[in-house]
């Protein structure tokens, strides 16, 4: 066996499931075990206006943020179980995983602290503009992770 840890990586985007089933075939073909995971962004809180004296506005937006991000919490656990459930019915090990911040971060301390083999992870495609602004997870996970990685190309439309 080449691969005996996976570690997937997806978002909430169309080609998810693209991803997902790259890195479920390979894993049942592997006998390897699979880590399912997905990061949920935090955007910033924005800063109060000077008017603001008291912080009132600041604390309102972060109650509404920490709302937000227990909502999506409950949503994504849902939806991981999916994928898991997929797995299960193949016959693949595989156990579910999300934190909340920067993705490419995580992967990293992910595939590092469970001794990963393999990283499976979805490029979107962007255009050299819009990567260079706005930075790429696929991008940093090669340059920032000591195993191997799997890109599954996207099919978006570089803009």
């Amino acid at each position: 066996m080449e691969f005996q840890r996976i570690l997937v990586a997806i978002d909430r985007s169309t080609q998810a499931d693209a991803v997902f089933q790259k890195a479920l075939l390979l894993a049942k073909r592997e006998r390897a075990y699979l880590k399912v995971f997905h990061c949920i962004p935090v955007p910033p809180v924005p800063i109060a206006s000077r008017m603001d004296l008291y912080g009132e506005g600041l604390n309102g937006a972060a109650q509404k943020q920490q709302e937000r991000l227990q909502q999506e919490v409950v949503e994504v656990e849902a939806w991981l179980q999916t994928y898991l459930q997929q797995a299960l019915a193949l016959g693949v090990e595989a156990q579910l995983e999300y934190q909340l911040g920067d993705a490419g971060f995580w992967i990293r301390e992910i595939a590092v602290s469970w001794d990963a083999d393999l990283v499976v992870i979805g490029r979107r495609g962007r255009s050299k503009l819009a990567e260079l602004v706005l930075g790429s997870v696929s991008n940093y996970v090669v340059h920032h992770t000591h195993c191997s990685v799997m890109i599954v190309r996207g099919t978006e439309v570089a803009g």
